[in-house]
């Protein structure tokens, strides 16, 4: 387990919490792992009914760590952590809720059209600037989010790379309730307890019944963004704008 993702278990609610505030959750490689293991003990673990996603320190989660991402692009084979996770999280049998405070940023935002249910604060933010990056949407989201939201808008959404107001995620699907700032988390525990409740066997039924006539299309998704995007690290648009990014930062 990664030092920056902690888990437990509370009345069948398997917390995973991303802890690295000072980054604002931004994810690495370790953490990919840990989050894939976790995912992986809870499929097998009788005690969990439903597993909880949030990020500690006001943040759900930056997206993934830049600096890391410039290293991938010299070893695009690094990329296999990321995609392990994706198809851990994308294959989930059992509910997934998120609580999302502040910044939702690419994968922070897209790991969220896989969960059942999202809860969210009224200052939450989404966005997914891979455009931006020189890069192409992943987690399946270029086939995800059209479904949820129509083409029209997919494509302001994923291509533009604009933030999405927790209001107006809210007015399109994006996420199920809206609470107050600082409320997520207790909100989507709230819910989880709801769930966890519930006959365990009717809730995975009825969650299967929902997303199998998707899931090939989810799971070829992910490898055709996969393929492009590892293309997209090595180009001169993404290398460019890593830079550009970095030398922001500092």
């Amino acid at each position: 387990m990664s030092d920056y993702v902690t888990e437990y278990i509370e009345s069948g609610v398997l917390v995973l919490c991303l802890k690295r505030a000072e980054k604002k959750n931004a994810i690495t490689l370790d953490m990919y792992q840990a989050l894939t293991e976790a995912l992986h003990r809870a499929a097998l673990n009788s005690e969990v009914k439903v597993t909880l996603l949030y990020g500690a320190g006001g943040d759900f989660s930056s997206g993934n760590d830049i600096k890391e991402f410039v290293q991938i692009a010299q070893a695009p084979e690094k990329m296999e952590a990321i995609m392990a996770f994706l198809q851990v999280l994308s294959g989930y049998k059992k509910p997934l809720i998120a609580g999302v405070e502040g910044r939702a940023v690419g994968v922070g935002a897209t790991m969220l059209l896989h969960c059942d249910l999202v809860l969210a604060s009224r200052e939450a933010r989404l966005q997914f600037p891979f455009v931006q990056l020189g890069l192409v949407p992943e987690a399946a989201s270029s086939h995800l989010l059209p479904q949820l939201v129509g083409y029209q808008k997919a494509f302001e959404i994923l291509v533009l790379g604009e933030f999405v107001s927790a209001q107006e995620a809210n007015e399109i699907g994006l996420v199920n309730h809206l609470c107050e700032e600082g409320e997520a988390y207790e909100m989507a525990f709230s819910y989880a307890k709801k769930v966890a409740s519930l006959p365990v066997e009717a809730v995975a039924l009825s969650k299967d019944l929902l997303k199998y006539r998707a899931q090939d299309d989810v799971q070829m998704a992910l490898m055709r963004e996969g393929r492009i995007f590892k293309d997209r690290l090595r180009s001169t648009e993404a290398h460019q704008a890593f830079a550009s990014f970095l030398s922001r930062k500092k």
